[in-house]
């Protein structure tokens, strides 16, 4: 997921993201998977929670060959926040 072309839209996009480590026993990571329909527990397990529809994450697991499948769905899921209004915003009347 750490490549240049999820790194541009992260950063576009203003997304937040969060990163679970289990080298060590974790039972809340575990028990998260787990909420997300992840029963094994396995990972590389991704959940993308989109600004709008947080309580419809866009879930993906499995290794991946190129970040093409995380790209689409960070772009499916939309920006963190509405960037459009904070730009305009910024430039209404307040010169």
């Amino acid at each position: 997921m750490n490549t240049e072309e999820t790194r541009k839209i992260i950063e576009a996009y203003g997304i937040v993201p969060m990163k679970a480590d289990k080298t060590r026993p974790s039972p809340e990571v575990d028990e998260m998977l787990e909420l997300l329909g992840n029963k094994g527990r396995s990972i590389p397990f991704y959940a993308i929670f989109p600004a709008d529809r947080p309580d419809e994450p866009i879930l993906l697991d499995g290794v991946f060959l190129s970040p093409t499948p995380i790209v689409e769905a960070l772009k499916k899921a939309g920006p963190s926040r509405d960037l459009g209004l904070e730009t305009a915003s910024r430039g209404s009347g307040e010169e």
